[in-house]
């Protein structure tokens, strides 16, 4: 069965972007993140994260401790009975140091794999779904996945409350 989805970047719209944000003490959760998770699980969305870490290929840190922050999180938000149907990451840079990292991907935003990946394995309502990014590169990810794009707000529960009301 077909269900709208939140799109979602990660560092900019779910947490504070400090930088190559990726050990659990540093994720701080933007204003009315909590809360506007809820109300999307609540109107029953499918909620996915895609983003760029290109922290990975600059070897800033590792996938393992990227898996770890983002399970962490997932533990963390079943307090709230809000679920993260997937977190996608590219961590891939063409400028990277890390040899395997090093490349242009088209999972990395500007590019929209990450999404296409998700619409292959999750039946999505695209007309009710939408994508909330902090980035030129987010919009035209969404561009291309045929998706609405909104610029990250700075209260997410208010930004999710007006594009739920757009889309009834």
């Amino acid at each position: 069965m077909k269900k709208p989805a939140a799109f979602l970047d990660r560092d900019g719209v779910i947490n504070h972007d400090y930088g190559y944000v990726y050990k659990y003490e540093n994720f701080k959760l933007r204003k009315g993140v909590i809360e506007g998770l809820q109300l999307l699980s609540k109107k029953k969305y499918r909620i996915f994260i895609v983003t760029n870490q290109s922290g990975i290929a600059r070897g800033f840190f590792t996938e393992k401790d990227l898996k770890s922050l983002h399970k962490k999180f997932k533990e963390n938000l079943k307090k709230f009975k809000i679920k993260i149907d997937a977190i996608k990451f590219s961590p891939y840079h063409p400028r990277g140091k890390i040899k395997k990292y090093k490349k242009n991907s088209q999972t990395r935003k500007t590019g929209n794999q990450m999404i296409t990946e998700i619409f292959k394995k999750w039946p999505t309502d695209r007309k009710k779904s939408f994508m909330i990014g902090d980035k030129k590169s987010d919009k035209l990810c969404a561009k291309k996945s045929g998706l609405k794009f909104e610029f990250a707000a700075s209260n997410f529960l208010l930004q999710v409350k007006k594009i739920l009301a757009k889309n009834n």
